[in-house]
């Protein structure tokens, strides 16, 4: 019975076959969201935000008291920086934090 049921050996219309459809069907709509979230995602996103160059400091402690400010963040950590330049030539820096 069991071999049957793995292999789906049973005719469409038959008692079998109906039971075997709504179980797939109950699994379907019954499943709770949460079993297939991913954890993992959420404890790794980064937030990127623009400064300023007047507003950056090579000294990454005082950054990092800046970026706190700024982003409201009281444990925000910084991962890295990258300087960039608009189309007028302002100079700014992409901060990516956690």
């Amino acid at each position: 019975m069991l071999k049957d049921i793995i292999l789906w050996n049973y005719e469409r219309a038959s008692p079998q076959w109906d039971v075997l459809c709504l179980l797939c069907l109950a699994f379907i709509f019954l499943t709770p969201k949460a079993w297939f979230e991913k954890r993992e995602k959420l404890a790794t996103q980064t937030l990127r935000l623009i400064v300023k160059a007047r507003d950056f400091s090579a000294d990454k402690s005082t950054m990092e008291k800046q970026i706190r400010e700024l982003s409201g963040n009281e444990n925000a950590e910084i991962l890295e920086w990258r300087e960039k330049k608009n189309a007028d030539g302002d100079v700014f820096y992409e901060v990516d934090i956690r």
